[in-house]
């Protein structure tokens, strides 16, 4: 499976889903085929675009919590795609250490977006990384953000 391409089609997709809404997603396995993804890779695509349709409203709130000054519907729309994306990753599925899907998202940041949305995604993520980190060492979630759900995953470290 390539996680790196999974993430760019989950990306592209979330950009998708907010432009055309949910309908969107009884297309989505012909904007994969058509973007050449198959497999595992196909199949890891479409569990995050899923899973950040289903979670939109916490993950939305985890990014407007670190995103001081700024709301969730005023970031270009290539950055915003990114970071649920990768809070999708880091809150939800919790499968893939955090230093890994951070660095994942400010190169797609450096690709896709401005000249400022790896520095701008890199610091959000950071910030997200490290509440996620503290709720799952037992501190409380802060103020806004929805409680995590249960994992059997151990805590990952912020970078």
């Amino acid at each position: 499976m390539d996680r790196h391409q999974s993430r760019i089609l989950a990306m592209q997709a979330a950009c998708q889903l907010e432009a055309v809404g949910t309908a969107f997603l009884s297309d989505l396995d012909g904007f994969l085929a058509d973007e050449g993804a198959t497999g595992a890779t196909a199949a890891r695509a479409r569990q995050l675009v899923e899973q950040v349709e289903a979670h939109l409203v916490e993950i939305d709130a985890r990014i407007a919590a670190a995103a001081v000054n700024w709301e969730v519907k005023r970031l270009a729309p290539v950055d915003r795609a990114i970071l649920r994306v990768a809070v999708c990753e880091l809150a939800i599925l919790g499968d893939t250490p955090p230093n890994v899907v951070i660095n994942e998202a400010v190169e797609m940041g450096k690709a896709f977006g401005s000249a400022e949305s790896g520095s701008f995604i890199n610091g959000l993520l950071d910030s997200i990384a490290r509440r996620l980190a503290s709720e799952r060492s037992g501190a409380a979630a802060p103020e806004g953000v929805p409680a995590p759900e249960a994992t059997s995953e151990a805590p990952h470290g912020a970078v």
